[in-house]
């Protein structure tokens, strides 16, 4: 085709959200409150240009896949919150190589697992008050790849990280605040990383003899310090309404003056905004800084991201 075209098929989102409460009697305790609930999201984007577009020709097919769930116990003054949260998604591409051939080239664009659970007992007199034990697990679920291209132009690719390489557990005791349903912000005094490499052959394959802080043949590396961790969950409602949730993670090492990485931060943040009855905007932004994950010279900051619009569909 001679004329230059431009094809883009918006973003198809599909997203299905559950909120259950229900109250459980055993023998004569009646204030037992379980709340649950799921959140599913699918996004897909397609795009294409002819071969003499003057901008240069692409062809590009993305897709991401989001899970939010939640399992919250609360029986008079005990608590036990649970979260778990899902980002995959890849892109894929049409390129050239110098022969002028066309290939393939899918790479993911998000991919984070996050698991978090606590448990909490709250003061007598202060019931937003509470002392807690809590555990989260961070990793991703595929292989990530370095990518380059060969004397022809092709596209190779040198595996970086897989699942728990690296992935990290962090276990806390400290106090909790949650004066609302909509916020919680919590400090503890003690908490453990773990950060795990359990696939040693990337050691080999990215030539280091360090990832992330854990040397080549140790499989775990264990860090006391702080841990500060809050978060927002807050709706509003204009035209339209729009729900925006905040969380963020950091851990602070005892020896913080001589660690590499005094500070490792993770900030979450989510904004759905529903047009219609069926059709919505979102947007998820994971951004991680922790030095221990950055190679000598390169900004410790990393993010990833997703944006989509589509349909809504609630059950």
């Amino acid at each position: 085709m001679r004329y230059a075209f431009l094809i883009l098929l918006g973003f198809v989102s599909v997203n299905a959200r559950g909120n259950f409460t229900t109250d459980s009697t055993q023998g004569r305790d009646t204030n037992r409150i379980i709340k649950q609930g799921a959140e599913l999201g699918v996004t897909t984007a397609l795009s294409g240009t002819s071969p003499n577009w003057s901008g240069g020709a692409a062809n590009n097919l993305s897709g991401n896949f989001y899970i939010r769930a939640f399992y919250n116990v609360k029986f008079k003054r005990q608590t036990w919150d649970n979260l778990l949260k899902i980002n995959a998604g890849a892109i894929s591409s049409t390129m050239l190589d110098n022969y002028g051939n066309k290939f393939r080239s899918t790479r993911k664009n998000i991919d984070n697992v996050f698991i978090d659970s606590k448990y909490g007992m709250s003061f007598d007199r202060v019931d937003w008050l509470s002392g807690y034990g809590g555990l989260n697990l961070q990793t991703q679920l595929l292989p990530g790849y370095s990518y380059a291209r060969d004397v022809n132009g092709r596209e190779t690719k040198n595996m970086v990280s897989s699942f728990l390489s690296q992935g990290s557990l962090m276990s806390a005791i400290g106090i909790e605040a949650k004066p609302s349903e909509r916020f919680y912000a919590r400090l503890a005094l003690f908490s453990l990383k773990q950060t795990f490499m359990l696939n040693q052959s990337l050691y080999a394959k990215r030539n280091q003899s360090t990832i992330a802080g854990v040397n080549k043949g140790q499989y775990i590396r264990s860090e006391q310090g702080f841990q500060i961790q809050t978060g927002l969950n807050r709706e509003f409602n204009f035209n339209k309404q729009i729900l925006i949730r905040t969380n963020y993670l950091g851990f602070i090492p005892y020896n913080y003056k001589r660690n590499p990485s005094p500070l490792d931060s993770r900030i979450d943040l989510g904004a759905t905004v529903k047009l219609t009855r069926y059709l919505n905007f979102n947007y998820t932004l994971i951004s991680i800084f922790d030095k221990d994950l950055a190679r000598p010279g390169e900004n410790a900051w990393q993010n990833s991201w997703v944006l989509g619009l589509g349909f809504l569909y609630k059950i």
